[in-house]
């Protein structure tokens, strides 16, 4: 007997707790934040290419230029070893002509890479030191941010995303005539429904620069969303 009340008791308990959890008034807001920062950090990226009959010919005049972009790099202040290369290949130099795939030898191929604090100076510098150099090659900058500086506009976007979804509470708990209690459950980066930090990169080719050669450029600033929902106890 004294099993059956003990467990009318919990089974008592249990039911009443459920209800009062079900009586439980929330509301559920979603913030919303965009945050925009310059980037820090530019990138360099130069295409070298050479196109001969044969194909150790092919590989030593581009290993060539290749010394001679980086010796060019260095007189700009880049050391060696801050040189990457990031793509190196040989191909067939096939050409369709009159209905025919003709054998014409080697493409030889090979990207170099760079970063640097990202600033007109610097930009124009570079940018001059291909205006007086010899070598034919393509070139394009990008713009990223430095691993500092994602922490740092990361921090603030969920902030401002925090900070929004709290205005919006506020606002619609005043128009109803409503009080927030305790936050119940904030969900944050895992629906579907989750717009994620971007480390977007900005990319601007040789064809894009003009009258601004010689001082550099301007870099658009990058735009950052995030956001997250907050479910409050209402009283």
């Amino acid at each position: 007997m004294k099993h059956i009340v003990k467990a009318l008791c919990i089974l008592t308990v249990f039911i009443l707790s459920a209800t009062a959890q079900q009586n439980t008034r929330t509301l559920e807001v979603k913030g919303v934040g965009t945050y925009k920062a310059l980037p820090d950090i530019g990138v360099l990226t130069i295409e070298a290419t050479i196109v001969s009959p044969k194909f150790a010919d092919a590989v030593k005049t581009l290993n060539s230029k290749t010394e001679q972009l980086i010796a060019q790099l260095q007189t700009v202040g880049f050391k060696k070893d801050e040189i990457k290369t990031t793509d190196f290949s040989v191909s067939k130099n096939m050409v369709w002509e009159n209905n025919v795939n003709i054998d014409k030898g080697y493409i030889a191929q090979q990207n170099i890479s760079v970063e640097f604090p990202n600033s007109n100076e610097k930009i124009g510098t570079i940018i001059s030191s291909f205006m007086n150099s010899e070598n034919e090659v393509r070139f394009a900058f990008h713009f990223t941010l430095s691993g500092k500086k994602e922490i740092l506009v990361k921090n603030e976007l969920l902030r401002l995303t925090v900070n929004d979804a709290q205005s919006r509470a506020d606002v619609i708990v005043a128009a109803s005539k409503q009080k927030l209690g305790k936050i119940k459950y904030i969900s944050y980066g895992i629906t579907q429904e989750q717009i994620p930090f971007r480390k977007n990169t900005l990319s601007v080719s040789e064809m894009a620069i003009t009258s601004q050669r010689s001082s550099g450029f301007d870099v658009k600033e990058m735009t950052f969303t995030d956001e997250v929902t907050i479910v409050w106890e209402l009283k």
